[in-house]
């Protein structure tokens, strides 16, 4: 006879910390660089300093702070980079594209005609001009499909992957172009029907690029060298040889000279 646990998982102390600490720097009320003071963490929730240590250090195994100070005992958001922008995107695209592509060749009519209710909806909320909600059916959208797989390890990967670009777009105050976005999201549902599987992957890969572009220039500063200055010559000037010229008869005098 199967028993009936009687024991309750709950949460401790330090785990609800982390959420609330994990929601607040995806949110974008801490920035990249800023400091996570534990005295006044522990002060702000009223507990004492043990559970907010240990949430931070679980941060830090999630890759969202790292160790920083000079005895490198404090801990501070992690900057952004291009890299991790491109990967994380990269993920979702990677599993969004396997999970459309596997359910367009089993010909799922159930799963698509529910991605098609998804878009009515949001159809509904650009006529309103309600981006908040339009978001929210948006994240639906895309959680849908990874959810498809049914495959717990690839959708935790996926869901860790949108939390971080969440925090890239709120950082950035990026807004979407709903009219565009819902468009970008026919498309793919049109792919998806079709079981046409490069269509498929070609339009995950446009729909996240635009977002990756924006981010890229918004969040990473420009690294491209700026052109050096031409080489003056004693008085400030550069001289232009042309040897084949004063072979018929042009002066050094009549050359032109730059400035």
């Amino acid at each position: 006879m199967r028993r009936t646990s009687i024991i309750k998982p709950i949460e401790t102390i330090s785990q609800q910390v982390f959420k609330i600490l994990e929601e607040e720097i995806l949110s974008g009320k801490y920035k990249p660089g800023d400091r996570l003071i534990e005295r006044e963490i522990a002060e702000r929730l009223g507990i004492s300093r043990i559970p907010v240590r240990e949430a931070v250090l679980s941060l830090e195994r999630w890759g969202l702070v790292v160790p920083a100070g000079a005895n490198r005992k404090g801990r501070e958001v992690i900057g952004i980079s291009r890299q991790e922008i491109v990967e994380n995107y990269s993920i979702k695209e990677f599993i969004e594209s396997y999970a459309l592509g596997e359910k367009s060749l089993q010909g799922d009519k159930e799963f698509f005609a529910n991605l098609r209710r998804l878009i009515e909806e949001m159809e509904k909320e650009v006529e309103k001009g309600d981006l908040e909600n339009y978001r929210k059916l948006n994240s639906r959208f895309h959680h849908e499909i990874a959810q498809s797989l049914n495959n717990r390890k690839l959708y935790r990967i996926f869901a860790d992957a949108d939390k971080r670009t969440r925090w890239f777009q709120n950082l950035t105050l990026y807004s979407l172009r709903m009219e565009r976005s819902i468009l970008e999201h026919k498309l793919l549902l049109e792919a998806g029907e079709k079981r046409n599987l490069r269509q498929i992957r070609d339009r995950v890969q446009s729909h996240y690029g635009q977002a990756i572009e924006f981010l890229l220039k918004k969040l990473i500063p420009s690294t491209a060298p700026k052109p050096e200055p031409p080489k003056k010559g004693n008085r400030g000037k550069s001289e232009i040889s042309l040897p084949h010229l004063k072979k018929k008869g042009v002066k050094k005098e009549m050359l032109p000279q730059r400035v």
